[in-house]
């Protein structure tokens, strides 16, 4: 008795529904975590990435310092304190992104030359007698050998670093060569704002090699978080490195549980009504079954109408919850079957990979279906047919199937899912209504049963989605973890190209001003052959670090006001050189006589330098107009020239990344194919547009729109 009353338990409605709701918690929540765990890993690599990347900046600092500090001390040394010192130190600073002043120290410690020397009146001031310069002054002496110290409060105002190069004549100390690096120069090219950044908090210490007190760059005692503190290995003393995460970030796996919850809920609910429903029709039926011989037409005729409502249900059910589950690549080939399709198929799952699913058709089909999928792949449209199945055993079952294609983020597709529906019973309907009038109790068992197999199926649904969702998110997570790389591989290795780059611009410079002893003409020419070489090198690592901070979504821009056409006119003298050399004139027409835009001045010198540059270089003779005009508060600039020009096909290709018009032996023009692209992403960071015109053989028209005040907040 204890027996049947526990498998009477099992049978009830609330029993099927309430385990049902445990699984789909169990399988939801799982699922949940998962996520959970994956989003914090996530977040520990961004720390990480963003750690590394400053760690890579303060050491080609320290690069740069020495290359530009060892240069200037080279050429003391050789020839004494040369009368082009301005002109040397200019083109330090040119070269160095770096540095914001260059100066040389007599063997006394007094500073005697620096540049600029507007806002840097230090000449005089003695480093040696001074308490808080004194220290890394000594110790560069000590060491006879490169050092750069810091923290400093500069003379000059702000925070900085002074990279030191001692200076020995005949074997005595002569003095220094040393650049300064203020604080706000390094930080603002990494696009970092300590005030308004919310995210982090950034610190750069050194620990005094004298007193052993760790000496903070910024504002902020960071003691209490020694565990974020990252050293930094330097020849010049112990610096450490502080990225603090000051919120934690909102993770995604809250919508995961919250919706595995409802899934839950509603699945549990589901199972518990339709097994009540099924329970309810066979009590009815049992019912009308003992009323006497002569009502028997009137049960007939009552329950046929329950009936017609069980067959709606079941094909409601049927339509929503497909049987049949099937995945494709893009070119159409099958890639996974469900178990549904392996049992009406009789085909195994390798046998119907690839385009093995086309034995599953029965033959007088088979041709038909192929042909609707082909077209499908072809127009790239919504697949919907109806066709049989036939196994090996000959068993034949009608389908109604039905496929859709699946996109990626770039709205590309990448496959296809499609369902199949058993629509046999719709098919020989009329035979099936001459078995439910001949035998009702078996027609409700049938009814019980098909029900309880939907249920199933709607189970096997829900878990093939789930396992497709894992799958699908682990592909994402893989995505994003290659592009990360990438762009942080392309950052290091511009890094590392550039640092040797500017030592032979710089030595081959020197050589060329004869410093080190007089050239021949011959040797001039090569010597100049092999910097002009070294600087368009230069121009394309910068090109190449440029677009991989765009990529990585690194590239961060100022906003404040300034002087537009001081910034046109000085990108156009810059450039009067290179287009006079070819014979070109370089005109502007200007609606207005000033112009204050509120953007980003070096972003903005930058785009107008390589659409000018591509002018001078595709033409080869006329002029160069740069019309600059304001309508309805946003700036129009445009350049014309009167080059190559383009050809219509190939107008969509111009700001694509590493993309040249030319190929092969027919190119004529040296570069990456970056420019183009980097400019269109300035302009639309910068809140506007670009857009070209051009005819072949008679020139190109590049516009560009900004507004004279934006701002991203807004």
């Amino acid at each position: 008795m204890t027996r049947i009353a526990f498998y009477s338990l099992l049978k009830k409605p609330f029993v099927w529904g309430f385990t049902t709701l445990i699984i789909l918690l169990a399988i939801t929540q799982f699922i949940a975590y998962q996520k959970y765990v994956i989003n914090k890993n996530q977040h520990k690599k961004e720390l990480s990435n963003q750690v590394d990347l400053i760690k890579e900046k303060i050491q080609a600092l320290v690069m740069y310092s020495h290359s530009a500090t060892k240069t200037l001390a080279y050429i003391v040394e050789r020839n004494g304190i040369p009368d082009d010192f301005n002109t040397i130190a200019s083109e330090l600073l040119e070269r160095n992104k770096y540095f914001d002043v260059v100066e040389l120290v007599d063997a006394d410690g007094f500073i005697t030359h620096v540049y600029p020397l507007k806002n840097n009146e230090v000449i005089g001031f003695n480093i040696i007698k001074s308490i808080e310069a004194s220290s890394g002054a000594l110790a560069t002496i000590e060491r006879k050998d490169f050092f750069i110290a810091g923290p400093v409060h500069l003379k000059q105002g702000g925070i900085g670093m002074v990279s030191r190069q001692p200076i020995f004549i005949d074997d005595k100390f002569s003095g220094f060569s040393a650049v300064v690096t203020t604080l706000s120069t390094f930080l603002n090219d990494l696009n970092i704002d300590t005030e308004k950044d919310k995210d982090f908090i950034y610190q750069l210490s050194r620990v005094n090699f004298k007193t052993g007190k760790e000496e903070f760059f910024l504002e902020k005692d960071m003691s209490s978080y020694q565990s974020f503190a990252v050293p930094i290995k330097m020849t010049s003393g112990e610096w450490k490195l502080y990225v603090v995460p000051t919120n934690e970030t909102y993770n995604t796996a809250i919508s995961y549980m919250v919706f595995g919850l409802i899934i839950s809920f509603l699945g549990a609910w589901s199972v518990w009504f339709f097994k009540g429903q099924s329970l309810r029709l066979k009590q009815i039926v049992n019912s009308k079954l003992q009323e006497q011989e002569d009502k028997l037409n009137q049960v007939y005729e009552s329950s046929k109408s329950k009936i017609e409502k069980s067959e709606m249900l079941y094909r409601s059910l049927a339509l929503n919850a497909p049987v049949v589950i099937f995945n494709t690549n893009k070119k159409g080939a099958f890639t996974y079957v469900n178990e549904q399709w392996v049992k009406y198929s009789g085909l195994s799952l390798e046998e119907s990979l690839d385009a093995g699913w086309q034995k599953a058709i029965h033959p007088e089909d088979r041709e038909r279906v192929v042909n609707e999928w082909q077209n499908t792949i072809l127009n790239d449209t919504e697949f919907k047919s109806e066709l049989r199945f036939q196994d090996k055993n000959g068993i034949v079952t009608w389908f109604q199937a039905k496929a859709v294609k699946l996109i990626d983020a770039d709205n590309n597709r990448y496959g296809f899912i499609g369902i199949a529906s058993d629509i046999t019973e719709r098919i020989n309907n009329e035979k099936e209504l001459l078995i439910y009038k001949n035998n009702l109790e078996k027609l409700v068992r049938l009814r019980t049963e098909e029900l309880h197999d939907s249920r199933e199926a709607l189970l096997n649904l829900l878990e093939d989605m789930n396992v497709q969702s894992i799958e699908l998110e682990k592909e994402k997570v893989k995505a994003q973890s290659a592009d990360l790389m990438k762009s942080a591989f392309l950052a290091t290795m511009s890094h590392e190209l550039r640092t040797p780059m500017n030592s032979i611009i710089g030595f081959t410079g020197i050589l060329l001003k004869e410093l080190a002893g007089p050239l021949n003409e011959e040797q001039k020419k090569q010597l100049a052959m092999v910097k002009n070489s070294g600087e368009h090198l230069l121009g394309l690592i910068n090109d190449v670090l440029d677009i991989s901070k765009i990529e990585a979504g690194k590239l961060k821009v100022s906003y404040y006001p300034f002087d537009y056409l001081v910034s046109l006119k000085n990108t156009l003298d810059f450039l009067t050189p290179q287009a006079s050399a070819k014979g070109l004139h370089l005109k502007t027409e200007i609606s207005e006589m000033k112009i204050t835009l509120v953007s980003d001045e070096r972003r903005v010198e930058q785009i107008l330098l390589n659409l000018l540059s591509n002018a001078i270089k595709f033409s080869k003779k006329g002029d160069i107009l740069v019309k600059v005009a304001v309508k309805d508060n946003q700036l129009i600039t445009q350049v014309i020239d009167q080059g190559i020009g383009i050809s219509k096909k190939n107008l969509i290709k111009l700001f694509m990344p590493f993309i040249q018009l030319e190929a092969g032996l027919s190119r004529n023009h040296e570069g990456t194919g970056l420019g183009l692209a980097i400019c269109k992403n300035l302009v639309e960071k910068l809140g506007g547009s670009i857009t070209a015109e051009s005819e072949l053989g008679k020139g190109s028209n590049f516009t560009f729109i900004l507004p004279l005040d934006y701002s991203p907040d807004k």
